[in-house]
């Protein structure tokens, strides 16, 4: 092997060599300098090559590298990357905490971020702790501590500057870890980021103390349907068609066939790329189905016993016959209902307890989420976690292809899980972005009536929002707009949009990125 390039770090410091495509600090060279044919061990324990090399840039030997082969193998543009650029040039800002669901890209996307932004970046996965970082951990956190663990880890020497990024990836499979963020965050001058699936329920437990203060958090989700027409060069056209119907037909059909697709396949990274892949839809459930397997199997990691596995394994398959039977009431019987159905469809015996820390956990997961209800339609008066959504539509579309259930009901259901995600995400920004109140869309019932979805503005204007599948009256909307309930009527379904006397109406795939249909 002969080494090309001698690499320096960004203050100009020599740290290793290029040698077979591939980057090496000093350390393991001197190590396997023997099979190097170009370089030698001085006495005094320098490197010397048998003639001068040209020098080549960490950034560009290693961190370009490594940023391509993410690009190649995960080329979606994903909003978050604004949000981490934003963290960054923030000169308060404390440790970034990433929060999202198994497989939504947290790793990727971090990854791709700091490998463009820092120069030196420092990935600890605790999931495979090869290089002892638990042991820098236990220690007293110095960068002298620092400068050790990234010998054992084959790194270039610690910059102690807000140049260098520390990652720790996985990070809920060590309380010890996460008790020291403050005591990182006070000992270190790089900026520090820490992320992990299943956050929400492991931070609850003892064990972890949350470092208030510290911690800043953004949240990542399956792809939005902004982002999945990004794909498909299409974003301007969303962010620019008329919600009222004055665009051309062609750009509404344009839309509409990918919002088809969404609807169908949702926004996991894996399974887009999938149906790039194949345009097929049974081999992208295939890949949901996987999915949805290891959600069980890693969650039996933070169950106390087998059983618990098995009562989430059939509450998940169960709660899309809840949304469907549960569709016209308040809410107050999810947790029975569920119940119910696990009894009925198992041989399992369980209780309600047993069930609710089952539903617990899946909203934990990112497999649901819960919406709000606001009685009798006043948004000043919330119950929170009234009715729940699968939070993909790919994953509720996945388990409606393998159920009996009436496909009217279903096709609603769905079509209310595409909207239900999408408005979510409004109230997953940091707050100096946010466009509405409150801390979750809600939806409400008065008396017999019941209104799809409810959402209040910035400037308190309070949007009631039904959602249709097909022409026909939006009854509920319209006693909701005549009681005054709501300040702006609005149905969401698949159509051109366009005016009327109470109520307008938009593009259903307009319905989150466009608000406040203006």
């Amino acid at each position: 092997m002969y080494a090309t390039h001698r690499v320096i770090d960004s203050t100009g410091q020599p740290v290793g060599f290029m040698i077979g495509n591939e980057f090496h600090t000093d350390d393991t060279v001197r190590i396997n300098i023997d099979s190097i044919d170009n370089l030698t061990v001085a006495e005094d324990g320098g490197i010397r090559p048998e003639k001068e090399l040209p020098e080549l840039p960490y950034t560009e030997a290693v961190n370009r590298r490594i940023y391509d082969d993410l690009v190649k193998r995960n080329p979606f543009v994903r909003d978050i990357q604004q949000e981490l650029e934003e963290w960054k040039h923030d000169a308060s800002h404390v440790v970034l905490q990433l929060e999202g669901s198994r497989q939504v890209g947290k790793t990727t996307e971090l990854q791709k971020f700091a490998y463009v932004h820092y120069d030196s970046v420092i990935f600890v996965n605790l999931a495979d702790d090869v290089y002892d970082f638990m042991g820098f951990i236990q220690s007293a956190c110095t960068v002298a501590d620092m400068e050790s663990y990234c010998r054992r880890a084959h790194l270039p020497h610690y910059i102690n500057d807000r140049h260098t990024v520390l990652i720790i990836d996985e990070i809920q499979n060590s309380s010890r870890a996460y008790n020291a963020i403050r005591r990182l965050y006070g000992g270190l001058e790089c900026d520090i980021i820490v992320t992990g699936s299943y956050l929400g329920r492991i931070l609850g437990s003892r064990e972890f103390f949350l470092p208030a203060g510290t911690i800043e958090k953004r949240y990542l989700f399956p792809l939005s349907f902004r982002e999945f027409c990004r794909i498909y060069g299409r974003e301007k056209l969303l962010d620019n068609i008329d919600l009222f119907g004055g665009s051309d037909r062609k750009d509404y059909e344009a839309l509409e066939r990918l919002y088809e697709i969404y609807s169908r396949i949702g926004g996991y990274p894996e399974v887009v790329k999938e149906y790039l892949r194949t345009e097929n839809g049974d081999a992208c459930y295939e890949v949901v189905g996987k999915l949805l397997t290891t959600f069980k199997e890693e969650s039996g990691n933070y169950f106390g016993n087998p059983r618990d596995v098995e009562i989430f394994d059939s509450v998940y398959r169960e709660a899309l016959k809840e949304m469907c039977n549960e569709k016209r009431g308040t809410g107050k019987g999810m947790i029975e209902t569920i119940t119910s159905l696990t009894k009925s469809s198992t041989d399992l015996l369980v209780n309600k307890n047993e069930i609710a820390n089952a539903i617990i956990w899946l909203r934990y997961t990112g497999v649901i989420g819960m919406c709000d209800l606001a009685v009798d339609g006043d948004m000043r008066n919330i119950v929170s976690s009234r009715r729940l959504y699968f939070s993909d539509c790919g994953i509720a579309a996945y388990l409606a292809s393998k159920s009996m259930l009436d496909p009217t009901a279903l096709a609603g259901i769905l079509t209310e899980t595409f909207v239900y995600n999408e408005l979510h995400r409004l109230f997953k920004v940091r707050y100096a972005k946010r466009q509405v109140m409150e801390d979750e869309v809600c939806f409400s019932i008065y008396g017999k009536y019941e209104l799809d979805f409810m959402v209040a503005g910035r400037d308190r204007v309070v949007y009631g929002i039904e959602v249709k599948t097909t022409d026909g009256a939006p009854v509920s909307l319209k006693v909701f707009i005549d009681r005054r309930l709501v300040d702006k009527g609005i149905v969401a379904k698949p159509s051109y949009g366009g005016h009327g006397e109470s109520f307008d109406t938009i593009p259903i795939y307009t319905v989150g990125c466009r608000f406040p249909y203006r």
